[in-house]
């Protein structure tokens, strides 16, 4: 119940309040999709699918910033300054638009923004394990305190009132205190850790199958299950609150496929469950393993690289373009009010992934990890 105090205090004292502020800031950004989604689809009066490429071009622009981001830019307060403004000034500009075309390149330089801000927050955060599980708890800890508001203000009010909302988190990261440890602006050669790489993929399947069905899972509780949208929205803050409890774990570099593994079984439930219950039981679970998994992964990416603040753009990027491609492939797969193929395919993929991470936990056990990475001198 002192999570969020102690979390405000060890920012606090860090100066880093701005880079908390940012990593608020996407995690409502990305957290008011699945009630966006009905209600763009309601106003502009196209299907829930074609709705869903608002969220594919919102995540489209924040995976090519993450990505160069991360290999271009040197952290620095300047860029904490610029992805605030164009933050707030997309989610503004996204109220008065009456054009479906229009919103959804409105919605790509938000996400771009976001991913801007997110790459500082998290390249930062590598530096430290206390800061990389602040910046990694603080996602669920908005979430759920967000997610009862964004539902409320699009069901009683509409998208104009949820884009306003998140321009008014928008703003704070720019005039919030942030120290950056200051990265080197070249390198000499890349992380030369293959297994990396691996994951890095990994990271954005996991992405990509989770939120194909996570945007979409309001529909599924709402429309398929005749749920109360109230009931749905609490499930949502459960989601978050137990990732809030996963993340503030502290992550090990030792890789762990079980975590992936329930994320599979959590999308199972919220898919094929069939009653409100096991919906509320597989939502709450999806949380606490995709935050379990998710830190596990980049911790152990860090120490086999040369570059962490290389590689957490590159995962930044990847998890981003599954954010994209999920809900682009799941507009495909809906089939009317059926969900059916959608979940099996994410359940699918999921189960396929955590067996390579099981085999990549395998390797690293029988191998040693590249001259010069943390994982070596702790070797």
């Amino acid at each position: 119940m002192f999570a969020p105090s102690r979390l405000f205090y060890s920012f606090q004292h860090r100066q880093d309040l701005g880079l908390l502020a940012a990593a608020v800031s996407v995690s409502v950004l990305f957290s008011a999709t699945p009630f966006l989604l009905p209600t763009i689809a309601d106003e502009f009066g196209i299907s829930l699918g074609a709705a869903g490429w608002m969220s594919t071009a919102q995540v489209a622009g924040f995976a090519l910033t993450a990505f160069f981001a991360g290999r271009t830019l040197r952290t620095h307060r300047r860029y904490l300054v610029i992805g605030s403004l164009a933050a707030t000034a997309a989610n503004l500009a996204s109220i008065p638009v009456s054009d479906f075309a229009l919103l959804l390149g409105i919605r790509a330089i938000a996400g771009a923004a976001g991913g801007l801000l997110v790459w500082l927050a998290w390249a930062n955060a590598m530096h430290a394990s206390s800061a990389m599980r602040s910046v990694a708890s603080i996602g669920p800890l908005s979430v759920l305190i967000a997610v009862p508001i964004l539902s409320a203000l699009a069901r009683n009010f509409g998208s104009d009132a949820v884009f306003l909302a998140i321009a008014l988190v928008s703003w704070p990261p720019g005039i919030l205190p942030a120290t950056f440890e200051g990265f080197k602006a070249e390198r000499t050669r890349m992380s030369p850790s293959r297994s990396n790489v691996v994951l890095v993929v990994v990271l954005g399947i996991i992405t990509m199958a989770g939120s194909a069905v996570f945007v979409f899972s309001a529909a599924i509780g709402v429309d398929r299950l005749g749920m109360n949208p109230t009931v749905v929205a609490l499930a949502y803050s459960a989601n978050a609150l137990a990732g809030l409890i996963a993340a503030r774990r502290l992550a090990t570099a030792r890789l762990r496929a079980g975590w992936v593994a329930g994320v599979a079984m959590s999308v199972a439930l919220v898919a094929f469950g069939g009653n409100d219950a096991l919906f509320v039981v597989g939502m709450t679970a999806w949380g606490f393993f995709f935050w379990m998994a998710t830190p596990n992964i980049l911790h152990s990416m860090a120490g086999w690289s040369l570059a962490p603040d290389e590689r957490i753009g590159d995962a930044q990027s990847t998890m981003a373009l599954g954010r994209a491609a999920g809900p682009a492939i799941a507009s495909i797969l809906i089939a009317g009010d059926s969900f059916t193929m959608l979940g099996i395919f994410s359940v699918v993929v999921l189960v396929a992934t955590a067996v390579v991470v099981w085999r990549v936990q395998g390797y690293r056990r029988t191998n040693a990890p590249p001259p010069g990475t943390r994982a070596a001198t702790a070797h």
